[in-house]
C-alpha cells in the first residue's frame, strides 16, 4: 500500500502524536512568513534540482497540517483536533500536501513550501513524524517520503495551487478511516 495511507498504516501512532500536541511549545519557523509566501508565489516547475537518495528514489516531503477546533464543551479531544485534507490533482482522493525536496532547500523548508502551494496554508512545524517509501502511480518511480506535524497558523485567501486544489479540514479520524 502506497501513498498516504500506507504512510498512516507504518505509522499508526500519528494520532497519538497529535494528541500529545497540546502539551508542547511550538518551534519557530525556519523563517519569516512574508519571506516564505513570496518564495512561493509561483510553484516550482522542473526536476533539476530535485534529491535522491542512494538507491535512486526521488525524496519528498510534506506536512499534515492540524489545528485545534474552538472549544466546545462535551467535545473529546480527539473531536477538538482537526487536519488539513486537499485532493488529489485528478480529483480522485483526499491526501496530505507534499512534493519534492530540492538542493537548495532544507528538509523543513521544502515541507513548508509544499504546504504553501498545494494546501494555502502557513504554521509551525512540530517535529518529523517518520518516512516511507512508495511508488508513484503517475511516473511508476520510487519515492521517499518524510512528513511533518504542521500547527496550522494562518489560512491563505490565494495561494498557487488554488485553481486546481481543494482543501478541507476534517476531524482528526478522516484520513484514518478512509483508507
Amino acid at each position: 500500500m502506497g501513498g498516504i495511507s500506507g504512510f498512516l498504516m507504518k505509522f499508526p501512532s500519528l494520532i497519538h502524536f497529535l494528541l500529545s500536541l497540546l502539551e508542547k511549545i511550538p518551534a519557530r519557523l525556519p523563517m519569516p512568513i512574508e519571506k516564505l509566501v513570496s518564495r512561493v508565489s509561483y510553484p516550482r516547475t522542473g526536476r533539476h534540482l530535485q534529491r535522491y537518495n542512494n538507491r535512486g528514489f526521488r525524496l519528498v516531503v510534506g506536512c499534515i497540517p492540524y489545528r485545534y477546533r474552538e472549544s466546545e464543551d462535551g467535545k473529546s479531544i480527539e473531536e477538538a483536533i482537526e487536519v488539513l485534507v486537499i485532493n488529489a490533482q485528478n480529483g480522485k482522493g483526499i491526501l496530505f500536501p507534499k512534493g519534492g525536496w530540492e538542493k537548495d532547500e532544507s528538509m523543513e523548508e521544502a515541507a513548508i513550501r509544499e504546504t504553501v502551494e498545494e494546501a494555502g496554508v502557513v504554521g509551525v512545524i512540530e517535529c518529523k513524524l517518520g518516512k516511507w517509501c512508495y511508488k508513484s502511480k503517475r511516473q511508476s518511480i520510487y519515492h521517499e517520503g518524510h512528513m511533518f506535524g504542521l500547527l496550522v497558523k494562518q489560512e491563505l485567501d490565494g495561494w498557487p495551487e488554488k485553481n486546481i486544489r481543494k482543501r478541507e479540514w476534517v476531524c482528526i479520524w478522516l484520513p484514518y478511516i478512509c483508507m
